[in-house]
């Protein structure tokens, strides 16, 4: 390329296809992906391939960026080069004004090593064109404080030399070519002729760099200058130094040929001037056509790349509604799965509830059964007792009286003997007979009382399992004699709702049921360690529908219920009298 061979993009990709596998086969090879990037930039930029140029200098930037090189300016300084070639000056300002806050703030950065010296290097290429693009639009103002800009970041990168060679080469070149732009505006031609020789001497300070970047403006001033000072024969001399170059730009040989017009009309030649403009002309317009032609291929990139765009942004809207349907379809899929399974579990637990109902009610009717039953046997015994002691009993005593009298009544010792005999018998008879009376009329009393414990035994085990609750039940002896059957159930059910509501609120690991007799008094206690009733409600009277319940049962046999409550536990006391209920 140095010495203006051109290559084609794709023509270069693939010259350097093994250079980029192995770049790319090793995350370290950050630097030599780099090198990849701007020999493709470099390529598109001197041989005017506008849009690889672009493409490959935002790649060049990302690349740079991945290996910790920010470079801000990087895509900026082709952006503002191509709009200077097509002489669209009003952009080159307008890119230049975006980027000037940052470039202000250079000198200072590069003092302070806050930023390194290519940085710098691209915002003297900036200024350089934008200091063309003002003189262009006679802004002189702008000039000046632009160059005066450039100067400042280039002093900063001369105190850092020794640098980059090729760096150092740009930074005075560019600096030269500044001052020598200010003396044509200010129409100093001595200045100039300086300035001009400063910069033929660095190609001998330079002799190690490429130069062939350099000569092509070098020697379009050193024609400049000679044709203004009429000085024909170097002006050729060095429109043949210029002829002997590789075309490195487009519009190198339409310059060429316009220098050479204008070297023949100044020699008074007016037809071969002619001719070496309307050849300068006809480079130019091939020059624009190509350019055209590839705004044409850029317009038609762009074009299909918004249209890419368009078909993608569709797509992914067409995406994202599937997404937000299977979503939506999701949501309501679970939201029915749920549904369904809480109505399982409700009609699970309505289910249950009506078993335990069922079951409640069934061992209700058990135990009222089984208490009709002991009852009817209680009953039974005591009239059998009673019809043993009233018959039997009797029956034997009038035996007994009448042996009496026929002993009394008869002289004979050996009738007598076998009358006392006869008596004794009838007397122990009578007493067994007595004594079997009691003890059955006594019995049904003891088992229906052993009935009763056990009933509630069974109420409270299917209940309160032992896993969970330790349970104590105590009935004193005799202390349910005086009290019927239907007292009895009352009582039960009163039980029951005690422990359903012990199930429920209270939250207890310990139940104790006591019943006994005190001063013709039935007293029942229920207590448990849970957390207590709530003071509001129980305050306000409005306790749960099981303590009311136990309430209304209590009252119907006239008796009085007690409920004590507090973060210890509850107690409920039911007490009825039993001279109150025997009576009735």
């Amino acid at each position: 390329m140095s010495e203006g061979t051109e290559f084609k993009t794709q023509e270069l990709v693939g010259l350097l296809s093994l250079y980029k596998d192995i770049a790319w086969g090793k995350k370290e090879y950050g630097s030599s992906r780099v090198k990849y990037f701007r020999a493709l930039v470099d390529n598109a930029e001197i041989f005017g391939q506008t849009g690889a140029a672009m493409y490959y200098n935002e790649k060049l930037s990302q690349e740079l960026g991945k290996n910790g090189k920010i470079r801000p300016l990087l895509v900026d300084v082709f952006k503002i080069k191509a709009f200077n070639e097509q002489g669209l000056y009003d952009k080159v300002i307008s890119t230049y004004n975006d980027k000037k806050e940052y470039i202000k703030h250079l000198p200072e950065q590069l003092r302070n090593n806050k930023t390194d010296n290519v940085n710098g290097m691209y915002a003297i290429d900036i200024l350089a064109v934008a200091i063309e693009a003002y003189i262009k639009t006679r802004d002189t103002t702008a000039v000046y404080r632009t160059a005066l800009l450039a100067d400042q970041i280039g002093n900063m990168l001369k105190r850092k030399y020794p640098i980059n060679r090729q760096h150092m080469l740009y930074n005075d070149f560019y600096a030269l070519v500044r001052h020598h732009d200010i003396a044509l505006l200010e129409k100093n031609q001595i200045k100039v002729g300086i300035l001009l020789d400063s910069l033929q001497t660095l190609k001998t300070t330079y002799n190690d760099q490429p130069m062939s970047f350099i000569e092509v403006p070098l020697y379009q001033m050193k024609m400049d200058y000679f044709l203004v000072l009429k000085n024909l024969d170097s002006a050729r001399f060095y429109i043949k130094k210029l002829a002997s170059l590789p075309n490195f730009f487009k519009s190198q040989q339409p310059i060429l040929d316009e220098y050479k017009a204008q070297l023949q009309a100044a020699q008074g030649n007016f037809q071969g001037g002619y001719t070496s403009l309307a050849s300068a002309l006809a480079h130019e317009r091939k020059a624009k056509a190509v350019l055209m032609a590839e705004m044409d291929t850029l317009l038609y990139a762009y074009t299909e790349a918004e249209n890419a765009k368009v078909e993608l942004r569709k797509s992914e809207e067409i995406k994202q509604q599937r997404t937000n349907w299977l979503v939506l379809i999701s949501i309501a899929a679970s939201i029915f799965i749920l549904t369904i399974y809480l109505i399982m579990i409700y009609r699970s637990r309505k289910a249950r509830t009506q078993v335990e109902a069922l079951n409640n009610v069934a061992n209700m009717q058990i135990i009222a059964m089984e208490e009709a039953k002991h009852q009817a046997v209680r009953e039974e015994q005591q009239r059998l007792g009673q019809d043993l002691h009233d018959g039997l009993s009797s029956s034997i005593a009038a035996i007994r009286y009448q042996l009496e009298i026929i002993m009394m009544d008869t002289n004979e010792s050996a009738l007598k003997n076998k009358l006392s005999m006869l008596l004794h018998e009838t007397e122990n008879a009578y007493k067994a007979a007595r004594n079997k009376s009691h003890e059955w009329f006594r019995a049904g009393d003891e088992q229906q009382e052993q009935s009763f414990e056990k009933q509630i035994k069974l109420l409270t085990d299917s209940s309160l399992p032992d896993s969970r609750y330790n349970k104590t039940i105590q009935i004193d002896n005799n202390s349910l004699i005086s009290v019927d059957m239907d007292t009895r159930i009352a009582l039960l059910r009163i039980i029951q709702e005690a422990i359903t509501n012990i199930i429920k609120h209270a939250k207890a690991k310990n139940v104790s049921i006591l019943i006994y007799e005190e001063e013709d008094t039935l007293l029942l206690t229920i207590s448990d360690d849970g957390i207590g009733l709530d003071e509001k409600k129980s305050r306000n009277g409005n306790s749960t529908m099981g303590l009311q319940s136990i309430r209304r049962r209590v009252q119907s046999l006239n008796g009085e219920t007690k409920i004590h409550s507090d973060a210890n536990g509850t107690e409920i006391t039911v007490s009825i009298r039993l001279a109150t209920w025997l009576a009735q």
